[in-house]
């Protein structure tokens, strides 16, 4: 009886460090992908940020602005819009 129940322990014991280590590397995996999923957020925020601001520098901001405005919206038409203004007595 002492021999089944040490080795009922022992086999116990051996599963539950299998389960164990099964469920930690899951939980790691899924940490160090969700750290790289927010690092990779993290980085097209900047790189937006930046081609705003390349953006900003070449044209003016209104201009930028809708150019910017019609490339996040959906295109309707088969053409795109051309971004020319018109302005009189301009010296």
């Amino acid at each position: 009886q002492l021999l089944a129940n040490g080795l009922f322990f022992a086999c116990v014991n051996v599963a539950g460090i299998f389960i164990h280590n099964l469920t930690d590397r899951t939980q790691r995996k899924t940490f160090y992908d969700t750290r790289n999923c927010i690092a990779a957020r993290l980085e097209i925020e900047d790189e937006n940020e930046k081609l705003e601001k390349l953006l900003l520098s070449v044209l003016p901001q209104h201009v930028a602005m809708e150019m910017k405005d019609d490339i996040t919206t959906p295109h309707q038409g088969m053409f795109h819009k051309i971004y020319i203004q018109r302005h009189d007595n301009v010296r």
